[in-house]
């Protein structure tokens, strides 16, 4: 545990101010989805950058952007048109790391399957993470999600098995990894204070698990709260459950803030000087030396 959580707070609330800018967006796929105001548009391809966000963030950019280019104004309107309509589209796809060039074909027609039979406004995933109940559940909602999905690309495939590539896009509902990327898409679903969308409102903000991608991990451990090789789906709930102490109803508040330190500040979770003095976190991670005056660049 830190040693002030207080102090923590302040930090974060430090940090927040700092990358509290939409100048910051584009190093975030949550870029993608910002370039629309129609929540199905944002839902449809907030979907689809999260579920790519692996890799550098400069991969994810080149592999997306002529994507969403080319969805143009509207990704929901465009993938619901007919097959023919879209078969120059299906045409200029591209592999991407994992998936082949047919796994991305793949899963763009189970999309537009999938937004052709959706008929109202309501958002098109909401409820397949609600139990009988209609509630967000800890120990299934994010499971029953990837096994939709599951279902969908088999029909597509014609009720073959998924590839790896596929597989590896959505996870395997049956595991316990952490779920970082559904987690990160329901992040963005659910919040309703910036950088998020707050589209999806049957889910509250402290009942989703943390998006524990490479730089939460590290900094959960150089800030005490958590110290664990292998991480899975329940140390993302429990994070969300110490951030609680800090906000109560919004303990993903700082999530955005958090990774800018790993992608902008290039944190390497050990004491390196000219990083470590110009981070606003400095006062309260483990790794750097107490009783030491930090010497400003410029």
């Amino acid at each position: 545990m830190p040693v002030d959580v207080l102090l923590l707070k302040k930090k974060l609330e430090n940090l927040k101010n700092k990358y509290q800018s939409v100048s910051y967006l584009d190093t975030d796929p949550i870029c993608f989805p910002k370039q629309y105001k129609d929540p199905l548009d944002i839902e449809i391809t907030s979907l689809i950058a999260c579920l790519f966000a692996y890799g550098s963030v400069k991969n994810i950019q080149n592999f997306l952007n002529p994507i969403v280019s080319a969805m143009g104004p509207s990704p929901y309107l465009f993938l619901k048109q007919k097959q023919s309509a879209l078969e120059p589209f299906l045409k200029s796809l591209k592999g991407y790391r994992f998936q082949t060039k047919e796994d991305i074909i793949v899963f763009f027609l189970t999309l537009q399957r999938m937004i052709q039979r959706h008929k109202t406004t309501k958002p098109i995933f909401e409820s397949t993470f609600l139990g009988e109940e209609f509630n967000f559940q800890r120990e299934r909602s994010i499971q029953n999600f990837q096994a939709f999905l599951e279902e969908e690309f088999k029909i597509t495939l014609g009720n073959k098995p998924l590839t790896y590539g596929l597989q590896f896009l959505i996870g395997k509902w049956n595991s316990t990894s952490p779920k970082k990327r559904i987690s990160l898409f329901l992040r963005w679903m659910v919040r309703n204070q910036y950088p998020d969308f707050g589209i999806y409102k049957q889910i509250l903000p402290n009942e989703i698990p943390y998006p524990m991608d490479v730089h939460i991990q590290k900094l959960s451990k150089v800030l005490g709260i958590r110290d664990k090789k292998q991480v899975k789906l329940d140390d993302a709930f429990l994070l969300t459950e110490y951030f609680s102490l800090l906000n109560p109803t919004d303990p993903l508040l700082y999530d955005f803030y958090l990774t800018r330190v790993g992608i902008i500040e290039k944190c390497k979770g050990s004491y390196v000087e000219e990083i470590c003095n110009l981070c606003e976190l400095r006062e309260v991670c483990l790794v750097v030396p107490r009783g030491i005056e930090p010497r400003l660049q410029g």
